[in-house]
């Protein structure tokens, strides 16, 4: 029988070992950013109780522009569709929170955590380590601070959302091309230097 009392929380990316370190001025840094919790939200933005019920949970009203974020404090929003979001914060509580505000309205919350993996690009090169494998125009003109995309980097398909001008990107990619994805992101770097740090 397992030893539940001692088991050891894993992530998609513990198989590859990953030695944090790397040179100090690397203009690409790769962060693993672990145990975050990320959900599905759906629902109607026409209907003020949905609106109201996800405001009070998270502090923050959907975004009603494509490919657009809204963030509170811990919690981001990110726009994947017409009535439909990924949010993710640090919360493990999230789900049943919105749960429970939106019970008996037309709306879903489905938990996706073990799902996904977020992989976070930062340094003065995370711009051209993303251009290498993404089609889309990431040019500050085009692409900010506040901006998300469902896109393909290096063939897997992702949703990847901009924290800062940098710029920093969280990358959610599923648990089964996290390894994949890591390696490409490390292989893309290595011209600029990588650096691993720990979240």
């Amino acid at each position: 029988m397992a030893d539940l009392e001692n088991l050891k929380a894993r992530t998609a990316l513990d198989p590859l070992e990953i030695i944090i370190g790397g040179p100090s001025d690397a203009g690409v840094v790769l962060t693993e950013i672990p145990f975050r919790t990320k959900l599905v939200l759906r629902g109607h933005l026409s209907e003020k109780a949905f609106v109201s019920a996800v405001k009070s949970v998270l502090g923050v009203v959907p975004p009603a522009e494509a490919n657009s974020v809204a963030a509170a404090k811990d919690v981001r929003i990110l726009w994947t569709g017409p009535d439909e979001w990924m949010v993710y914060g640090d919360d493990p509580a999230l789900a049943a929170k919105l749960a429970e505000a939106l019970e008996g309205q037309h709306a879903a919350v489905t938990e996706v955590t073990e799902h996904h993996t977020m992989i976070r690009l930062s340094g003065r090169h995370a711009r051209d380590v993303m251009a290498k494998g993404c089609a889309i125009d990431l040019h500050p003109r085009e692409f900010g601070p506040g901006k998300c995309a469902q896109s393909h980097i290096g063939r897997i398909t992702v949703l990847f959302d901009q924290l800062d001008e940098a710029p920093t990107y969280d990358i959610l990619v599923r648990a089964s091309f996290a390894e994949y994805l890591w390696m490409y992101l490390e292989d893309a770097g290595l011209e600029f230097g990588v650096r691993i740090e720990a979240a």
